[in-house]
């Protein structure tokens, strides 16, 4: 194996309606989409929405990456301003301040700014 996360995986059991947030509040070009998947045009490691092949998924209790921003404050605003679920800026150690947001399906998910 490489020593490398090459794509991160978001199912979502609705698909169409969750995908169309995303578009709305992350400020990514989209790569490519296609029936049941969206892949977004990032740096390093890919993030790819895919349709779930299940009814019901329960939502991780963390995030399981973070989403990298050089202002956390101002994020933190945007997020708000677009009516995003958003939990305060708080310090994860060092140099590292970042916010929890959520997706429409309960996803938990995470940007922090790196100094």
């Amino acid at each position: 194996m490489k020593h490398r996360i090459h794509t991160c995986f978001i199912h979502l059991v609705y698909f169409d309606r969750t995908k169309e947030w995303y578009k709305r509040v992350l400020p990514f070009d989209i790569q490519e989409e296609g029936d049941g998947y969206l892949t977004f045009d990032l740096e390093g490691t890919g993030l790819v929405l895919l349709q779930a092949q299940t009814d019901s998924i329960r939502p991780l209790p963390y995030a399981p990456f973070f989403l990298e921003t050089e202002n956390i404050e101002e994020t933190y605003r945007e997020l708000k301003a677009k009516g995003v679920k958003v939990d305060d800026v708080e310090s994860f150690g060092g140099s590292i301040y970042g916010c929890h947001f959520y997706d429409p399906e309960g996803n938990q998910l995470l940007t922090c700014s790196v100094e």
